[in-house]
């Protein structure tokens, strides 16, 4: 076995450690243990401490944007319940901002279609600069390790353009109320006493034409029939009971514009004065032999009639039934046969006289 030698070739003498020096240094790695250990802990307290700050300032946004969604129209904090876990001394909060001038740009700022001269539209309806909405959520709280450091304040906050143009924000009772009285600012009316007073007559007399006074021949209001004659009713459960299926109901004569709501007014006169192919409003009122469209009071004749041929059919398979009415009320269905024979040439002798006078 060959002996170690340096780098002259020299064998390299072996050496012992000194006993003395090596005992010394026994427990040297517990006492440098015992020095790291509070800048260790120190270390950790801290990470501790950051990691509940930013969790509750996650928290704190949430809250923040709970606020502001909760108040969104029609949505109001009354009836929206804080979030689960935000403690009840945090505070909430939703506050309107000022206009948003970047949005005002000239394509959104112009006003919107409608009838022109002096008629301005209420720019305020539909300015998409409105309607920023501020959320906010607060808190204090004490940190989790290191208490004399003290407490640590949070405070988060969040936008919303809650500028939705819905009939609710523009007071409107129903979707399809009309427009036109909130999105242009109306001019004043030379007399408007003379202009509130015929109004209110207007109103009055539609109102009562739908509730009342009784018509003295029919006892009912005078419109009631486009949609709550009480015939319908009546003898619809007469023909029921030959005919299950019939659904004894008044049907609606109202001509509508269902689904209609534009400001284009060329789209609005094609809807009211109808083309050549396709009927209008008026024409469903008034009729239209030229588009073959009957009017209103020809449908309506119709529809009686052939109600009224039902009912007297209903009558005759009655008085034929098995076992068969009493004496009674044999003369009482062959008198209401009577009654329904002398409707029924009443509304053909109309509807002849109509197509007379209208070219039929």
């Amino acid at each position: 076995m060959r002996k170690p030698i340096d780098n002259k070739g020299n064998p390299l003498m072996r050496t012992t450690a000194n006993p003395i020096r090596r005992g010394r240094r026994r427990g040297l790695a517990t006492l440098e243990l015992v020095l790291a250990l509070p800048i260790l802990l120190f270390l950790m307290a801290l990470m501790v401490n950051f990691g509940t700050v930013a969790s509750w300032k996650v928290r704190a946004l949430c809250a923040a944007r709970h606020s502001i969604w909760g108040n969104r129209s029609p949505r109001s904090t009354a009836n929206f319940p804080r979030p689960t876990g935000w403690p009840p001394s945090a505070g909430m909060g939703v506050a309107g901002l000022p206009p948003v001038l970047e949005l005002d740009g000239p394509r959104v700022s112009s006003p919107p279609l409608g009838p022109p001269g002096s008629i301005d539209p209420n720019t305020d309806v539909m300015n998409p600069t409105l309607g920023l909405l501020q959320g906010s959520a607060d808190m204090v709280r004490q940190f989790p390790m290191l208490g004399k450091m003290g407490q640590y304040h949070l405070n988060a906050q969040t936008e919303l353009l809650d500028n939705t143009w819905d009939f609710q924000r523009m007071g409107l009772g129903a979707n399809t109320a009309f427009r036109i009285p909130t999105i242009y600012i109306l001019p004043p009316a030379p007399d408007q006493e003379a202009w509130a007073q015929a109004y209110s007559n207007v109103r009055n007399e539609i109102l009562g034409m739908i509730f009342g006074p009784v018509d003295p021949r029919t006892l009912e209001p005078p419109i009631w029939p486009l949609d709550r004659e009480t015939d319908f009713i009546t003898y619809g459960q007469i023909i029921q009971l030959v005919e299950p299926s019939w659904n004894p109901a008044s049907p609606d004569f109202h001509p509508w514009l269902r689904g209609f709501c534009s400001l284009d007014t060329t789209l609005a006169d094609e809807r009211v004065y109808g083309l050549d192919d396709a009927p209008g409003l008026i024409d469903r009122i008034q009729g239209n032999k030229d588009r073959r469209v009957s009017s209103l009071a020809e449908s309506m004749s119709r529809a009686f009639i052939n109600l009224y041929q039902r009912a007297i059919q209903a009558y005759q398979s009655l008085l034929g039934a098995d076992p068969p009415p009493s004496a009674a009320q044999r003369a009482a269905m062959q008198a209401e046969i009577g009654q329904l024979q002398q409707k029924i040439d009443t509304l053909n002798q109309f509807l002849q006289t109509f197509e007379n006078n209208h070219g039929g």
